[in-house]
């Protein structure tokens, strides 16, 4: 869904001034670890009422049963249709929503926490052996080699993002946690990498669909962990608690991808025009997803203290470099501002505006 309007946006930045300033204290959530200090925001701090009224979908989306520009296919009755009975990602989302209840959703947060955590993510197969291969297909790929290839990775950084950023990310923080260092700004760097990774995961699931049909599948699992729109896990859940509609609007790309495959079911595809529409439609919305997320970490700098508020400015310096890429090419003045906000060279109200106005539709 597209901005359908050129006026500008009124920024909606909800409850700085009504945060708590007091100095760091202990929290005093039952059970938790005293390393942990400070206070964690309110619910009510983080509200955040989605306003999508502006918006309008571009001529080339695809909406399930609509009428649009696309044909009819397997897509229109607004629900995913498997390529395989089983699809083997949604393990490693569920690996992610329990990796979750031990570290950033914990309030008992303890270094076993992250032992606990990193047998999880270290399974075969599992979220580690994932992370430790994953390429961003927005980045231009090496002319040989595999990002599987400690050489390569290293000079490929941003296309080999899994290796050569994730997985030092992952493994530092699963390590100083378990041996009880920040355990909340740990915590949160788990989280922040593993989020950048479901992110990339679904954009290059659909791009190699085009080769091997289940990576449609491989797709919509790491968007939604193979739960239904009302109900998902995973990143899809983490959008969908803010942002319903853009949630909704990420599910509908997937459909979109799905549709594609089912109006090219050549392997490999020959319509990759349309691949790539789907793909943007589904991508376009999946970043106002991370913005959404990042704004609210934001808001967190203004009403969480002490070990709280310190882990959301780390999350926040985690994903940022995720969205830079695409903040820069819409507007250069927000990804110096968002920059300036974790360098603490300007106030985070002025980041939350810059996000508003750059990312204001699905």
């Amino acid at each position: 869904m597209k901005n359908a309007l050129l006026f500008p946006v009124v920024c909606s930045w909800i409850g700085f001034a009504a945060c708590a300033e007091d100095d760091p204290v202990e929290s005093g959530d039952a059970g938790a670890d005293a390393s942990v200090l400070g206070e964690p925001c309110a619910e009510e701090e983080l509200a955040y009422a989605e306003d999508v009224s502006a918006c309008a979908p571009a001529e080339t989306d695809y909406a399930p049963g609509a009428d649009d520009s696309w044909g009819a296919c397997i897509s229109d009755d607004g629900a995913y249709h498997t390529f395989e009975e089983s699809v083997s990602s949604i393990a490693r989302v569920e690996a992610y929503v329990q990796i979750g209840a031990l570290l950033w959703r914990n309030p008992a947060l303890s270094p076993q926490s992250f032992i606990d955590a990193r047998v999880i993510y270290e399974q075969e197969e599992g979220l580690g052996s994932r992370v430790a291969r994953r390429y961003d297909p927005h980045y231009t790929a090496p002319a040989s080699g595999s990002c599987e290839d400690a050489d390569v990775a290293a000079a490929n950084p941003d296309y080999c993002v899994g290796p050569a950023k994730l997985q030092p990310i992952l493994l530092g923080s699963f390590a100083a946690g378990a041996e009880g260092a920040d355990l909340a700004v740990n915590a949160a760097r788990i989280q922040a990498a593993l989020q950048w990774f479901l992110y990339i995961s679904v954009i290059k699931e659909s791009t190699t669909c085009a080769e091997t049909l289940d990576n449609c599948d491989s797709a919509w699992a790491y968007y939604c962990g193979g739960a239904p729109r009302e109900a998902p896990i995973g990143l899809a859940d983490d959008v969908d608690r803010f942002a319903p509609a853009t949630h909704d609007r990420a599910y509908d790309g997937l459909l979109a991808v799905r549709c594609w495959r089912d109006l090219d079911p050549a392997v490999p595809a020959t319509e990759l025009a349309l691949q790539a529409q789907a793909i943007a439609q589904l991508d376009f919305a999946l970043l106002r997803g991370v913005a959404i997320l990042e704004r609210q970490k934001l808001v967190e700098l203004g009403c969480a203290t002490g070990d709280y508020r310190d882990a959301a400015l780390e999350w926040l310096r985690v994903v940022n470099p995720l969205l830079d890429r695409e903040t820069r090419t819409r507007d250069m003045d927000a990804a110096n501002g968002l920059l300036s906000a974790l360098e603490g060279a300007a106030d985070p109200e002025s980041a939350i505006c810059h996000l508003d106005e750059t990312y204001p539709c699905p």
